[in-house]
């Protein structure tokens, strides 16, 4: 039946002189998860692997570095010009293998696209020319001959130890504003030699490169190249502008395939997009490219549904459909969807919360809605065991926690019984999916909802849980998820001397809950914000698609500052009219009273009087729905809470305490990944991993 449903997306391909079993691939992507020493590590292979179980026709490694002087962005990149890659990567590709994938080694050197500070020592960045990077805003070096020859070595040197670890092919990197992208675009590349100027000339470099690394793997050895369809900046170069660099490098005869992307550091929402932008928004760029060159091309394209990338193939706009952050939120949608099991599938929500962001903060990838994304060793689903003695347990809240936990309860064979006080499942995601392009968090309860329907959980809508009533239902454990509630004060820690504000308590001051659930909103509204994320983002762009006009009075230092790491801050800032919208950074508010909203300057402590304001909406803090839990926990010995019962976080908090719930982790000293503690490396791991059932 999926055969049928999806004909061109489980239909192999050949690739130079390899054969890879479906068109459903996951695309370079940086994970961070070399924070020791830059050699692959058990947790890159737990995560490859479990990804070519999943059913994955092919991945590629995202940057392996090429050269020391490439170790600049962050920490956490494997290192592909060392020798002892060889020995490790052989334990990836063989676990990979044994799954019947295939698997790419992507090479790359990030050029001005970091920080000497990332490192230990201080490096000097190399570039094109003497460029400041866009991200961290250091200066680079303009690379002379004997950097380029040092460059070429490291290129070629670690395709070959690729080679030579069994990898099934290599991608050079010629895109995201990294090394080669400097050479090629005028944006990077103001040099006024041979290597600068003209397209032949920006084009010379990165040829080399491409040149001797197929003369350094030969004529058998899958070579490819990830090329920038648009650079979305204005000015920059565009899709014919990239179709000819296409025509330029395939002419070349060294590579057999275009791997797309988009975007540059200028215009990083493209890179990886957010929800904002929206799904296939790619596909047509890549369509025009594959008319234009004889060489397989793969695309991405913000694609979450098996029916999205069918279509693509089916119209012959690419030979093959990255879907990668679809298989980091489940690595068994290729296996799901081939099985006609679709309705079980964790959709990626594509809100870059999980996998981008934690790069951003320094840290390793993971999942919003997959826990085990990044830490399979420790919670992949074959560590999962049952539960020693199956019992009752009551789940207080059906928010994203609450179903998480009944969901692991229920799958390790406890009878679940889930309370929720609505008549419908969520809790605060049902909020969130009223804000301007979030409907995708939905897949949060519909992918839980389904879970639970199978394992037979008891979900009782309309049922507000007390003492009694739950105590009546004798359960063995109770887990608490009853969220959070906005708090009315208008405290902030900022000023964390008064406790509320006068005045706060006045009828035309509400929280942005009151107003998603359709209190009255006056013409001119003061949105006042202590999160500077996507919720208090969020509120102004509904208040302002409502026709109101919003004045935003914030405690900091920029806009909307915690988006920069999601890369939907700049999509937010387009979607605020100058002619309806304002902002006042670096201040708070001293007083609602008389009608007048009286704000003050945190640093220069000056005031001010805003008078024409009809409605106050605040954007502040949650404070634990608690009082449940505290009062069963004098009651009964086995009493958790999770999420924002606990402390009110984002949705990846709730979902993972939600999770360690559900495997009965409750131990502070023994329940947290330390870090660097799946960074290990073990050479009899692909032997173990091989043996695990599909």
């Amino acid at each position: 039946m999926t055969q049928e449903r999806y004909p061109h997306l489980f239909r192999p391909l050949r690739v130079g002189n390899i054969e890879i079993r479906n068109r459903l691939m996951q695309s370079a992507h940086a994970m961070a998860f070399n924070t020791r020493d830059g050699i692959t590590t058990n947790r890159d292979i737990e995560y490859h692997a479990a990804r070519a179980r999943g059913g994955i026709g092919l991945m590629i490694t995202g940057n392996r570095l090429i050269h020391p002087t490439s170790n600049t962005f962050c920490r956490g990149y494997a290192y592909g010009y060392r020798e002892e890659m060889v020995e490790r990567d052989r334990a990836l590709t063989r676990a990979v293998h044994d799954h019947g994938a295939r698997i790419f080694a992507q090479l790359n050197h990030f050029g001005v696209m970091g920080e000497t500070h990332a490192m230990d020592d201080y490096r000097v960045l190399w570039s094109s020319s003497n460029i400041k990077s866009p991200v961290f805003g250091e200066m680079a070096k303009a690379m002379e001959r004997q950097d380029m020859d040092e460059v070429v070595e490291g290129w070629t040197r670690s395709a070959e130890y690729a080679q030579a670890a069994g990898f099934d092919g290599v991608e050079v990197h010629l895109a995201h504003s990294y090394l080669l992208h400097q050479f090629i675009s005028p944006l990077f590349n103001k040099r006024q030699d041979e290597y600068g100027g003209s397209f032949e000339n920006r084009l010379r470099f990165p040829l080399e490169v491409i040149r001797a690394v197929r003369e350094r793997v030969g004529p058998d050895f899958v070579v490819g190249v990830r090329l920038t369809l648009d650079e979305m900046v204005p000015g920059g170069l565009a899709v014919d502008d990239w179709i000819e660099v296409a025509r330029t490098v395939e002419a070349t005869g060294c590579i057999d395939y275009i791997m797309t992307t988009a975007g540059v550091y200028q215009s990083a929402s493209y890179i990886m997009p957010p929800a904002d932008v929206p799904n296939g928004w790619l596909a047509d760029p890549a369509a025009r490219l594959k008319q234009a060159v004889g060489l397989p091309v793969f695309a991405v394209s913000g694609i979450t549904t098996a029916a999205e990338a069918e279509a693509i193939l089916a119209r012959d706009g690419a030979d093959m459909v990255a879907m990668t952050r679809a298989q980091i939120a489940d690595p068994d949608f290729a296996n799901k969807t081939r099985q006609g099991r679709e309705n079980e599938i964790y959709h990626c929500l594509r809100c870059n919360q999980g996998c981008v962001a934690r790069l951003f903060y320094g840290t390793s990838m993971t999942c919003q809605v997959n826990p085990a994304t990044g830490r399979e060793e420790r919670f992949a689903p074959h560590t999962e065991t049952p539960a020693a003695t199956a019992g009752h347990w009551v789940v207080i809240g059906g928010g994203p926690g609450g179903m998480k936990a009944a969901e692991g309860l229920a799958r390790r064979g406890h009878r679940v019984t889930l309370l929720e006080k609505d008549q419908r499942l969520g809790g605060q995601v049902n909020h969130i999916v009223k804000l301007p392009r979030r409907d995708s968090f939905a897949w949060i309860t519909k992918d839980l909802g389904t879970q639970l329907e199978k394992l037979g959980v008891d979900v009782r809508l309309g049922s507000e849980a007390d003492v009694d009533g739950v105590l009546a239902l004798q359960p063995d454990g109770v887990i608490v998820a009853t969220g959070s509630t906005p708090d009315r004060s208008g405290y902030s820690d900022i000023n964390p001397l008064v406790p509320a504000i006068p005045g706060v308590d006045a009828p035309h001051v509400l929280t942005a809950v009151d107003v998603l659930e359709g209190a009255e909103v006056g013409r001119r509204v003061l949105v006042l914000d202590e999160e500077g994320n996507r919720y208090s983002a969020g509120i102004t762009e509904y208040l302002l698609e409502k026709g109101h006009h919003v004045h935003l009075v914030t405690r900091w230092n920029a806009l909307f500052h915690k988006l920069a790491q999601t890369l939907d801050q700049p999509v937010v800032y387009g979607k605020l009219p100058g002619d309806r919208f304002q902002a006042t950074l670096n201040s708070w508010v001293s007083s609602f009273e008389n009608g007048k909203v009286d704000l003050y300057q945190l640093y220069t402590g000056e005031t001010r009087t805003l008078d024409d304001i009809d409605t106050v909406v605040l954007a502040v803090r949650h404070l634990p729905a608690e009082a449940l839990y505290l009062a069963l926990k004098e009651r009964h010995p086995k009493v958790h809470r999770v999420g924002d019962c606990q402390a009110p976080r984002k949705t990846d908090h709730a979902i993972f305490e939600g999770f360690l719930a559900g495997r009965e982790e409750f131990d502070n000293w023994t329940r947290y990944v330390e870090p660097g503690s799946l960074e290990q490396f073990d050479p009899t791991l692909p032997e173990r991993l091989g043996k695990l059932p599909v």
